[in-house]
Order: C-alpha cells, then structure tokens, then sequence
C-alpha cells in the first residue's frame, strides 16, 4: 500500500496501516527532528508524537497532495514548537550538549562512522543541517525545501554544496586525526 492509501486508512482507524506508515517514515521522521533539536532523547521524543498526530489528524490529510512531505512537515513543524517551548520554559538553561550518550559498544565501525557523521551534521548550522537532512534522508527536492523553509531554491543549493563540502572536510579529518 503507499502512504496515500495508508493515510487514509489510517483515517478510518486502520492500526496496521498506522504501523507501516510508521516502519515507512520513522527514520526520516528521526532525522528532520534530530536535525532540529540536535537533541537524540527529543528528536526520538518528537518523533513518536508525529505518528500519534498522524494517527490523529490523518483524516485531514488531503489526497493528492504529497504523504511524505505532509508527514515530515508535521515532524519540522513540532521540532520547531517544542524547541520554542523549551526555550520560553527554560531562558537560563545551557544549550544541549551535542555529545552522544547511551552508547556502550563502540567497537563497530558502522556505529563509529554513525557517530561521526552525527557529530559532523552538529557542527553545521540550523538550516543547513535541514537541508541536508530534508534532501540525503528525507528525500525532499531542493524546491520542496525551498518552499518548506521559506528560502530561495538558488539558496537552498547553495547551503547544500556548501554543507557538503563541510562534511567531507569534517569526516575526513575525523578519520585522519
């Protein structure tokens, strides 16, 4: 089933098309939260909170418009709303350390170039670490980004190109040093 007819059923209380939808998009969800926050326990917070507002409001999704990106825009939108909240909340609190935690084997190189890559896309900006979540994960074109953020289609490729210079210079000095 694709994520239109998922939607739908899931409109009509379907559990198991609520479950795909969710095995489908759950890691590019992830990603456009943790690209957000820069927070894993908020991005993983944030993103089971998108799947229960899709289970709620999908009977005002709009059939032929795009699943995905109706999907992935309710997970920026709610990245941006918490970390709104938070800082209202908490004015005088230190930024979120950006170190990974709860890892306990960092033997595998799977796990070890993961972590680099993750601390890599933290040392980009806010909108350029969208745009390379929203383009490489969630897989947005650069026009559907433009539109989503508000910003020129020309900009958004050039932060991208530029993101990804950063990366490439970042990772491999993170496996030569």
């Amino acid at each position: 089933m694709d994520a239109e007819s998922l939607l739908g059923a899931i409109g009509d209380g379907d559990m198991a098309a609520l479950e795909q939808l969710y095995r489908e998009l759950r890691v590019p969800v992830y990603a456009v939260a943790l690209a957000i926050t820069a927070d894993r326990n908020l991005a993983e917070d944030i993103s089971q909170e998108v799947f229960v507002r899709v289970h709620r409001h999908a009977h005002t999704y709009r059939p032929g418009s795009r699943p995905r990106a109706w999907v992935l825009a309710i997970a920026r939108n709610l990245a941006f709303d918490v970390l709104r909240r938070r800082r209202r909340e908490l004015p005088a609190e230190e930024p979120a350390s950006h170190e990974t935690t709860g890892v306990s084997f960092l033997g595998d190189d799977a796990t070890l170039a993961r972590l680099e890559l993750t601390a890599a896309l933290l040392e980009l900006g806010v909108t350029e670490r969208q745009i390379v979540v929203l383009h490489d994960v969630a897989g947005l074109t650069h026009a559907e980004i433009a539109s989503g953020l508000g910003l020129p289609p020309g900009t958004v490729r050039w932060k991208y190109r530029l993101a990804l210079a950063h990366l490439q210079t970042t990772m491999r000095g993170s496996r030569h040093g």
